[in-house]
């Protein structure tokens, strides 16, 4: 076969299949920007905040095993990736039982069997991604209960003209409803330990006789998943109890001891000199 035929038969297979050169688009290289560190500034109690409380903190294991049989026989695999994703994480309320549900998300690399003979195996490196699902209910230790709403409807009576019994023609109720934050769940971390197990191999006709396709495998995974349930609670913050040191504050101590009163301090926690604040109404944010 000529040079020239080789060419064509080239170029039709790049047409077919689109361009099959990979080329560098651009590349630029970055100079690093320069930033700022600000400590971060809050106020002092005393005060009532909101914020996520942990009601537990746990880590789960669940057990999977699972059989995958690949689209066609493989000579072997190449790499194999997991990640988790969960796609439920619920605590029935006025209960301590979580129910967790998920899938693992595995994706298989291995090398596929084109052409074979009896000196060598030629293929491509291929993959395929495979979801494998999982539930399980468990029963979690409270650090701090959740908070629940309340809800009900009641019904008043009252008397008749004459005081003597029920009025017929009267009714009155009472409709209560309380809502409550709804808890849920942050995910902290996820260790799978697995094994898989081939499935028996099968050999090729006029090949290579060690070498030997498989097209199933059995996986046994031992899942840790480590969650932290939550829910938004009104908490209280108390006063500092350590010293602060008072920057750039015009006020005098005689006059706070004298008056009784103590400003409103912003403060924030330097490494060096510990917790620092200044008098909230003299304190700018974009002071530098």
């Amino acid at each position: 076969m000529s040079q020239e035929n080789i060419m064509n038969d080239y170029n039709e297979i790049a047409q077919k299949r689109g361009s099959s050169e990979s080329e560098a688009v651009d590349s630029v290289t970055l100079n690093e920007c320069k930033n700022k560190c600000n400590s971060q500034v809050g106020c002092t109690g005393p005060l009532v905040a909101k914020i996520p409380v942990v009601l537990a903190d746990v880590e789960i294991q669940v057990d999977v095993e699972s059989k995958i049989k690949l689209k066609e026989p493989v000579l072997d695999l190449k790499t194999i990736d997991k990640h988790i994703h969960l796609t439920e994480c619920k605590l029935i309320p006025h209960t301590d039982k979580l129910f967790i549900s998920g899938y693992v998300q595995k994706n298989i690399q291995f090398s596929a069997i084109d052409c074979t003979n009896t000196t060598s195996i030629s293929g491509n490196i291929q993959h395929t991604t495979v979801k494998l699902p999982f539930k399980c209910v468990t029963k979690i230790k409270f650090a701090k209960h959740p908070i629940y709403g309340r809800d009900y409807k009641k019904k008043i009576n009252v008397l008749d003209k004459d005081m003597l019994g029920k009025d017929q023609k009267e009714e009155s109720w009472i409709h209560f409803s309380k809502l409550c934050e709804p808890v849920f769940c942050e995910l902290e971390y996820v260790k799978i330990l697995e094994t898989d197990i081939l499935s028996e191999k099968c050999s090729l006709p006029n090949t290579l006789p060690n070498e030997k396709p498989l097209q199933e495998l059995t996986e046994k995974m031992v899942i840790y998943i480590r969650l932290k349930v939550l829910q938004n609670q009104h908490i209280f913050i108390p006063e500092p109890s350590g010293d602060v040191t008072l920057l750039d504050n015009d006020y005098s101590r005689d006059a706070y001891y004298k008056e009784k009163k103590q400003p409103d301090i912003q403060v924030e926690y330097d490494p060096d000199k510990g917790m620092v604040g200044k008098e909230a109404s003299s304190y700018n944010f974009h002071d530098d």
